[in-house]
Formats: structure tokens, C-alpha cells, sequence
């Protein structure tokens, strides 16, 4: 069973991972270097919305298997394969976007063919060791990263500037607060901490430690999009594809450590690995209660294979960024949808 402080770490992974990619670059784009304060607002949203998800779900079960009770085998079905595509469809570009970020700051001289296939070896091994072997890890180096993300920020300080986050309200008010509100995927992986429900001891730790790890891990997006207004000024700041990089880029001791973006994005590429193991774990696991199968492990496979093929879909990398784009404009919809009218209807059958 996964314990509230493995299931906390999960979600927080879960939510900074996106951070560490492409995700924050249309925030800036959208609001300047004001996103810190969009970030704000849409944590205090998606923590309302867990609220309300929280406050519906009163027993162990994932909302697959609410639907079962719901409608019967045909709607587990149908709920299980929707959630299976919303799932992977927040994942899949990560496989194309993390090896081309690898091969950009530690593998330079290897071919992308081989760090995609090292990265899938990785996924399917960890995936195979299980759910809760991999929680058992993220309660261990989580907190690990989270000192490394500390000491981070602070060799950033000497590239701040006050002046690089004025305009305060950056773009307008209406970019903050109404067209970023697809800022709000970041918090879409909530939906796989849904289908962990009948790992914990009770529902109350789903909820505890869902509610923590939102605004821990929102905390981390208002820092780093803090941190990155403060090291550059807009419009310069949304030129870059991958932020936390360009912070990284900044961070010099001296003439002998003048790469210390390797050694960061060695540590953050452990926490992406953690988490991609789970998402091909937790997509097995949803395949298995969709279609009630015995055994979820000789699914890891083809589910792994299912994630590789859509992320060579686009073809290329700059096309990968534009299916990324599309995705999170709307992901964060179903994410919150799906549990949201299930647990009601599943709580109004019931009374």
C-alpha cells in the first residue's frame, strides 16, 4: 500500500515535472513575466476543484471503478479507455521533449534514436517493478530533488533584477486571469492520483495528500516562474523553448564549473524517469480495471510501445511542441470533469 507521504511525493513530482519541459513557455508568452501571478491564481483554482472532488468521493475506489458501479461493465469500459487516452495524451510528448532535452545537455554527441530507446528500457523497467516499489522511491528522493530545486534557486539570485517583472500585472489582467486559465494542466495529473485510490489505506489519504502536493508543487511553479522574470526580461523570456535550461545556463562558479546545467539536469532526470515509470505503470493498471483482467505487468509492454508510437507520431520536434501546446490548452477539462460527474452521480445513486 502507498502511504500518505509516498503519495504525496508522486503528486508533487507528478506536477513540477511539466515545469522542468516546454510547459511554462506559453504562460509567458501569454501573461510576460507576470506568470508567477497566474500561477498563483490557478493553484488556489485547482485546490478548490480537488476540494470539490474530495468532498464527492467517500469510498476506496478509483473513478474506473465507480463507473462500474455506476453503469455496469459497458461504462467501466468506455470511462476506463476515455481516461486511458487523457492520461496518455498528457504523457506522450514528454517521451520526444525529455530525450531531445537530454540530448541537448548531457548527450550531445549521442543520436536521439538511442536516448529514445535507453529512456523506454528505463520506463519499462522501473514500470515493472510496480506501483508501489515506485512510490516507495519518490518517498525516498523526492525530497532528495526538492534540496537540489533550494540550492538551485539560490546560486540564482545573483542574476535577478527587480526591474525584469514590471509591468506587475505583465500583459493584462484579462491574459492572467481568463486566457491562462489553461494554466490549470499543469494540475492534470490528479487524475492518476484518482486511479492510486485503492493503493491507500483510506480515502482520507488520497485526499490529504492530493491537497498537499497542490500547493507544494504550485508553489514550485510560482517560484520558477518567478525566478525566470526575475533572470530575464520580457519579451526575451518567452524566446526560450525550455526555461528551467536557461536558468541553469546562468549558474557559473568559477572558469572550472562553468556546465553546471548537466549536473542539474542529471538530477531532474531522475524525477522525470521516476515519473514516467509510473505513468506507464498506472496506464497498465487502468487497461487491466477497464477490461478486468487478472494481472496488470504484461500490459507495461504494450502500453509502453502504445506511448512511443503517438510520441513519433508528430515526426519531428518542432511539431511535438505544437501537439504539446494544443494538449495542455484543453487536457486539464476532462482531467477534472471525469471524476468530478462521476462522484456525483456515483453519490446520488447511492442515496
Amino acid at each position: 500500500m502507498l502511504n500518505r507521504r509516498q503519495l504525496t511525493t508522486i503528486i508533487i513530482n507528478a506536477i513540477t515535472i511539466k515545469m522542468l519541459v516546454t510547459f511554462p513557455r506559453n504562460a509567458i508568452a501569454l501573461c510576460g513575466n507576470a506568470a508567477w501571478i497566474s500561477a498563483i491564481y490557478c493553484t488556489l483554482i485547482a485546490a478548490g476543484l480537488f476540494w470539490l472532488i474530495s468532498a464527492i468521493y467517500t469510498s476506496d475506489k478509483s473513478v474506473i471503478e465507480i463507473a462500474e458501479s455506476i453503469g455496469g461493465r459497458w461504462l467501466q469500459m468506455i470511462v476506463g479507455l476515455v481516461v486511458f487516452v487523457v492520461l496518455a495524451a498528457n504523457f506522450f510528448p514528454f517521451i520526444n521533449i525529455f530525450s531531445e532535452i537530454i540530448k541537448l545537455a548531457l548527450l550531445q554527441q549521442t543520436p536521439i534514436e538511442i536516448i529514445v530507446l535507453l529512456l523506454i528500457v528505463a520506463i519499462v523497467l522501473g514500470a515493472y517493478c510496480g506501483i508501489e516499489a515506485i512510490g516507495r522511491v519518490h518517498g525516498l528522493f523526492i525530497p532528495i530533488i526538492g534540496a537540489v530545486f533550494v540550492i538551485f534557486i539560490l546560486m540564482l539570485i545573483p542574476a535577478f533584477q527587480i526591474d525584469n517583472i514590471m509591468p506587475v500585472m505583465g500583459n493584462g489582467i484579462y491574459n492572467l486571469f481568463v486566457k491562462n486559465i489553461s494554466f490549470l494542466s499543469l494540475f492534470a495529473d490528479l487524475l492518476m492520483l484518482n486511479i492510486l485510490i485503492p493503493y491507500t489505506k483510506n480515502i482520507g489519504e488520497y485526499k490529504k495528500s492530493g491537497i498537499k502536493g497542490v500547493f507544494i508543487g504550485g508553489a514550485y511553479a510560482i517560484i520558477i516562474f518567478a525566478a525566470y522574470g526575475l533572470s530575464y526580461a520580457y519579451p526575451v523570456s518567452e524566446k526560450f523553448i525550455v526555461p528551467v535550461y536557461q536558468l541553469e545556463k546562468l549558474i557559473r562558479l568559477s572558469n572550472f564549473f562553468s556546465r553546471l546545467e548537466a549536473v542539474f539536469q542529471f538530477v531532474w532526470s531522475i524525477s522525470i524517469l521516476l515519473y514516467a515509470s509510473l505513468y506507464a505503470a498506472v496506464l497498465a493498471e487502468v487497461w487491466r480495471s477497464s477490461f478486468r483482467l487478472k494481472k496488470s505487468k504484461p500490459l507495461i509492454l504494450p502500453v509502453t510501445a502504445i506511448l512511443v508510437g503517438a510520441a513519433l507520431f508528430p515526426g519531428s520536434f518542432s511539431q511535438t511542441i505544437i501537439w504539446e501546446d494544443i494538449i495542455n490548452k484543453w487536457i486539464y477539462i476532462p482531467a477534472f470533469l471525469i471524476p468530478i460527474i462521476l462522484g456525483i452521480i456515483g453519490r446520488i445513486k447511492r442515496v
